[in-house]
């Protein structure tokens, strides 16, 4: 077998083929045994390579927590830029249906997002996803939100993007994105002007 053949030289070409291997290896590891329980060694051996082959497409670990969190992010910026264009209920029911849909095409890689406390630690110093964030949240939440809806956006965020992640969350696809885009509708009380006690 000569170098060309190696499974390190096949990683390396083409490098966005490489670099798409080892995100797809580090997103199972993550989501099988959480992002400090994963090492580059964990993923080199997952994909049957080198260390560092590894390191030829990514320096750090924190790089590839960023990598494979960004499609959830450029998900966040999609559905913030489209209910940014609309009245305020509208809005906001265009982003929980937004967050249905990423809690459900998305299911690994959102939980983790979501409870892995090492993701969210990297990912809370990371702008781009913060930004993102703080938008949908703007959107959610309203003008004056009150604390009781702060709560609400707590339990209804972090819950839709678990249950999403189910592995035995069967059903009529269409069923599944109803249920949840009810409940967390209901759990944030958007279809009713709430009221403090």
């Amino acid at each position: 077998m000569n170098a060309e053949q190696t499974p390190a030289a096949r990683l390396r070409t083409p490098r966005g083929q490489g670099r798409t291997r080892v995100l797809d290896a580090a997103g199972e590891l993550f989501a099988e045994f959480g992002v400090s329980g994963t090492s580059l060694q964990d993923i080199a051996d997952r994909l049957g390579v080198t260390k560092a082959a590894v390191y030829h497409q990514f320096a750090t670990k924190e790089e590839i927590v960023i990598a494979v969190a960004q499609p959830v992010i450029e998900r966040l910026r999609r559905i913030a830029d489209v209910a940014e264009t609309m009245p305020a209920e509208e809005a906001r029911h265009a982003v929980i249906r937004g967050l249905v849909d990423v809690a459900l095409t998305e299911r690994g890689t959102a939980s983790v997002v979501r409870r892995d406390p090492t993701m969210s630690q990297i990912l809370d110093a990371h702008q781009p996803y913060t930004e993102q964030l703080e938008r949908v949240n703007a959107v959610l939440l309203g003008s004056h939100p009150t604390p009781e809806r702060r709560i609400a956006l707590a339990f209804a965020g972090g819950g839709i993007m678990a249950v999403g992640a189910l592995p035995d969350l069967d059903g009529p696809a269409e069923q599944l994105r109803a249920g949840l885009i009810a409940a967390m509708t209901r759990a944030l009380a958007t279809d009713s002007p709430r009221t403090d006690p």
